[in-house]
């Protein structure tokens, strides 16, 4: 035999050998791979949607191996998924029972406990959730309990139930703690604006200790601007102005451009009679408001303080705003005369007489604007001098009516102007807070435009302010009526800051 002819021999017994062992090795992995059991058929149905199919054979598993606990969560879902909820329950509570591993019943768990949450039923969901965390307490778990209470919470607003809203927000918020991030910030969001609502509602009725715990609570869970406004508003009302003023001081940091909290400091300020700080707060505020009343108001307050060049430059601004308000130029003449005579006492003899000078001027400029003014009466008619009787003598210049964020309170600031080309030194109005929601008036006050010791000039302006005497509910759409001796001068909205 040729060596060619051995050498094929040799290489198809090769070969031969070769197939025999992998025919052999694919024989024993084929032995040894687990059968698909009737369980892992029902397991692989369920998850198709095919649970009445699936729901055969756990039926029948669970009569021929009684003692096979992996059955009953995979039933409890089957009889779930084709609702019959009665014999579902069983074989779940059945599941929990034997201690199964977590991962196995808590999926169950969550599911039975959508189902009840979608139909209202959010006791039997909680009643689960309490009996399936005596086994297992996973953050899975906790997450859709907290889910649930949020749910609830939801549900008991919408049926204006805000205590049970609260209760069950909080026993969500209780465990929070091991929840992701983004849930427990709602669940913060949500609790704390329920505890402001709660406190509006307290505050209405009149009870204003318990309208302030709730804001506290609020202010514990989460550092907000509009709790710390709200309760700075009642720590002010009830006379608490240390307390008022550290919220707003919060609110101006914390918010630099929430300019009612400003003015609501300032107020506090010179209610206790701290001018320098009162001052200052001015001189933050005109930085992003700059107006003729702040001015005017920084200009008294410095003053006060003896910071005569400060005042000055105040009611310089406060001129340039208004160029033709003769009441501005006196108070501007009046600052500058004072400040000479301190210059003067203080023996600066040289800056005394340049200041004096500077009244002088302001003197000038306003028998100039009094001279044109006479002028311009004199040209009028007698028809035009006066006004018919029952006709306003004075019209609305501009207004600012708002509700500041976080207040119960609408607020408002008009312009009115003498157009009667005469003296008017009797003149008040009526102003009514409406609320259009209910179609009903919230109150009203009287102000005073013009009196015998405080008359109006032919053509000058007075700012008028005003606040409504009583609580307004703030989601309700708000109005200020203004009359004149029983007329309708003019309604304007109501603001909301937000």
């Amino acid at each position: 035999m040729s060596n060619s002819t051995k050498g094929s021999g040799r290489t198809i017994k090769l070969v031969i050998i070769f197939l025999g062992i992998l025919i052999g090795i694919s024989l024993t992995l084929y032995c040894l791979m687990p059968r698909e059991t009737q369980l892992d058929k029902a397991i692989v149905l369920i998850k198709a949607n095919k649970a009445a199919k699936a729901l055969v054979i756990l039926e029948q598993l669970a009569k021929i191996q009684p003692e096979n606990p992996d059955v009953f969560p995979w039933l409890a879902q089957g009889y779930l998924n084709c609702d019959r909820l009665a014999e579902g329950r069983i074989a779940l509570d059945t599941a929990l029972k034997l201690n199964l591993p977590c991962k196995v019943t808590v999926p169950v768990v969550l599911s039975y406990a959508q189902y009840y949450a979608e139909r209202n039923d959010f006791v039997e969901a909680d009643k689960l959730f309490n009996s399936a965390k005596i086994n297992c307490n996973g953050a899975d778990l906790q997450q859709g309990q907290a889910s649930l209470y949020m749910a609830w919470s939801n549900y008991d607003q919408n049926n204006n139930k805000l205590d049970d809203a609260v209760m069950h927000l909080e026993k969500a918020y209780e465990i929070a703690a091991n929840l992701d991030k983004k849930l427990k910030d709602s669940i913060t969001n949500d609790i704390c604006e329920l505890y402001r609502q709660l406190a509006g509602r307290a505050e209405i009725n009149g009870d204003k200790a318990k309208a302030i715990l709730l804001l506290e609570k609020s202010l514990y869970l989460a550092e907000e601007p509009v709790t710390r406004m709200q309760l700075g508003n009642l720590y002010n009302e009830i006379g608490e102005i240390n307390k008022a003023t550290e919220h707003y001081r919060h609110v101006c940091v914390a918010d630099p451009n929430n300019l009612e909290a400003r003015h609501r400091l300032i107020e506090l300020f010179l209610k206790k009679d701290n001018l320098f700080s009162a001052r200052e707060a001015l001189l933050e505020l005109i930085e992003k408001e700059k107006s003729v009343e702040n001015y005017q108001l920084l200009a008294t307050v410095a003053l006060k303080t003896h910071s005569y060049a400060l005042s000055v430059r105040a009611l310089e601004e406060a001129s340039a705003l208004s160029p033709k308000e003769i009441s501005l130029l006196e108070a501007l003449q009046k600052a500058l005369l004072d400040w000479s005579n301190v210059l003067s006492k203080q023996g600066k003899t040289d800056e005394s007489i340049s200041v004096k000078g500077k009244a002088q001027r302001v003197f000038e400029l306003i028998k100039e604007i009094q001279k044109e003014e006479n002028k311009d009466l004199a040209n009028k008619t007698d028809a035009e001098s006066s006004l018919p009787p029952g006709v306003l003598p004075v019209s609305l210049f501009a207004s600012r009516i708002w509700l500041a964020k976080g207040s119960l309170t609408p607020e408002g600031e008009i312009q009115v102007k003498n157009i009667a080309n005469r003296l008017v030194n009797d003149l008040s109005l009526t102003v009514v807070f409406y609320d259009n929601t209910v179609h009903r008036a919230k109150g009203s006050v009287t102000v005073s435009a013009a009196s015998l010791n405080h008359p109006m000039p032919p053509h000058s302006i007075r700012n008028l302010y005003f606040s409504c005497p009583n609580i307004v509910n703030p989601e309700h759409q708000l109005a200020v009526i203004i009359y004149w001796k029983g007329q309708l001068i003019k309604e304007l909205p109501v603001v909301k800051v937000r």
